[in-house]
């Protein structure tokens, strides 16, 4: 079964972005020179593009969780 895409803008500005992807503002601004086009200029305003954001986040590796470890008795 495939999953249904959600809904979402193309475009929003830097606190749209940090909450989408919880990446930090400064670690947006890091990405920007690997990510050409994840940061656009609309006259004064810098915006980012969701789709490329969507490749940061797709290229991030995946996270390594070990099960908890089970209290000891005493």
């Amino acid at each position: 079964m495939s999953e249904q895409p959600t809904s979402r803008r193309r475009f929003g500005k830097l606190p749209d972005a940090t909450e989408y992807s919880a990446l930090s503002r400064a670690t947006l601004y890091e990405l920007a020179p690997k990510y050409p086009g994840l940061f656009k200029k609309n006259g004064a305003a810098t915006i980012i593009d969701f789709n490329i954001l969507d490749t940061v986040l797709d290229e991030l590796p995946i996270a390594k969780i070990r099960p908890a470890s089970k209290p000891n008795k005493t």
